[in-house]
């Protein structure tokens, strides 16, 4: 037997195993079989990836475009389109300018590796996404990870550690797995008085909390770095960085997944800047935040698998990977996805189920879900 076999088989018999599950179509609800299943695992949390305004333009776009940029944008791949969307991104986020990438995973490796280097120093917390732990290591830059949202631990990190060199501090907003919120005020304080550069992915935020969740606070610093997707609240793919005129044109030069990566397809754009103009006009996020705090407060007696209430992303910790794959399953039964979530993508013991509110998830069904997964936790 071979050792990738070996290796699958233990994924088993930990609960680790993944396989892939082909859905009829992508979306928040949607029939298979004749059966409607609602989706809590979607980060299309505007649900604008179904909005036929969205569609019409990346329809529009691949007739006036084609389906491809066809080559590297420092080639021939670069079009207007990919202008355009930058622009109103950087104005949206209150930047100089942005750069649209090929995804986040290759925004945040790309940024990454382009700020710091082998002498440089990057402090983390400890639960960023694995597309940040992917850019940190291949920087090579040192390391340092501090507690979740612990500012002290922070700064006794950078304290204990100085440094000529450049010194970079990364964080998100919104955490993807606990949703909860970073304290960024704070971090900006500590970015300011130590002069490191802020990288701050606002991927789940963006749209939800307006222009993401740095807006919320007056206190800007002086160096900073916004990485986001188009894939979450933008129902889009593709991912960007904003950034002063400065940085853009460097990573332009510098990051190796923008330099060596086929330019965004121009229907992924136009369905993105759509998208933008439509969350800057209706301001949809208070609304889905006001249906997630429904939800969350139907699941009050769960209380002992509860996380508290921050954003549209909703945990249960099972705890148990093989536990938190039954109640997934048990819920499928009932019409409802919610994949479960296990180590690597969380730390050990905290398997969960990770609910993704969505727009098109109606109060109807959010009470009536609710009150089958307090039904399945407690048989």
């Amino acid at each position: 037997m071979s050792s990738y076999q070996d290796t699958l088989d233990n994924y088993q018999i930990q609960g680790r195993l993944r396989a892939l599950r082909t859905l009829p179509r992508a979306g928040s609800r949607f029939e298979i079989e004749g059966r409607e299943y609602l989706n809590f695992s979607s980060n299309d949390y505007l649900s604008l990836s179904q909005d036929e305004r969205v569609k019409r333009a990346a329809a529009d776009a691949i007739f006036k475009w084609g389906t491809s940029a066809s080559a590297s944008r420092l080639v021939t791949g670069d079009l207007d389109i990919h202008s355009e969307l930058e622009t109103e991104l950087a104005s949206y986020l209150g930047e100089e300018s942005a750069l649209v990438f090929g995804s986040g995973f290759l925004t945040n490796v790309g940024v990454l590796t382009s700020l710091a280097g082998r002498n440089d120093q990057i402090f983390s917390d400890k639960l960023v996404h694995a597309s940040l732990i992917d850019g940190v290591q291949q920087s090579r830059a040192n390391h340092f990870r501090f507690k979740h949202n612990d500012i002290e631990d922070l700064q006794r990190l950078m304290e204990q550690n100085p440094s000529s060199a450049e010194r970079i501090i990364v964080t998100e907003s919104v955490f993807s797995m606990d949703g909860d919120k970073a304290p960024l005020a704070e971090i900006v304080q500590v970015a300011n008085h130590y002069n490191a550069i802020l990288v701050i992915d606002e991927a789940h935020a963006l749209g939800v909390f307006g222009s993401g969740l740095l807006s919320t606070i007056t206190v800007q610093p002086e160096r900073l770095v916004i990485v986001g997707t188009l894939s979450k609240s933008l129902g889009s793919y593709g991912g960007f960085v904003a950034c002063s005129n400065e940085l853009r044109n460097y990573f332009i030069n510098s990051a190796r997944s923008f330099i060596y990566s086929t330019g965004l397809p121009p229907s992924s754009c136009a369905a993105a800047l759509e998208a933008l103009r439509i969350i800057q006009a209706e301001r949809l996020g208070g609304e889905l935040l006001d249906r997630a705090k429904l939800f969350y407060l139907a699941l009050d007696s769960l209380g002992e698998f509860l996380l508290p209430f921050e954003s549209q992303i909703i945990p249960l910790i099972v705890k148990d990977n093989q536990r938190s794959l039954e109640l997934s399953q048990s819920l499928y039964q009932k019409g409802i996805i919610c994949s479960a979530i296990r180590p690597p993508t969380v730390p050990e013991n905290t398997a969960r189920l990770r609910f993704s509110i969505n727009l098109a998830h109606t109060e109807e069904q959010l009470c009536r879900v609710a009150d089958e997964i307090v039904r399945v936790l407690v048989e």
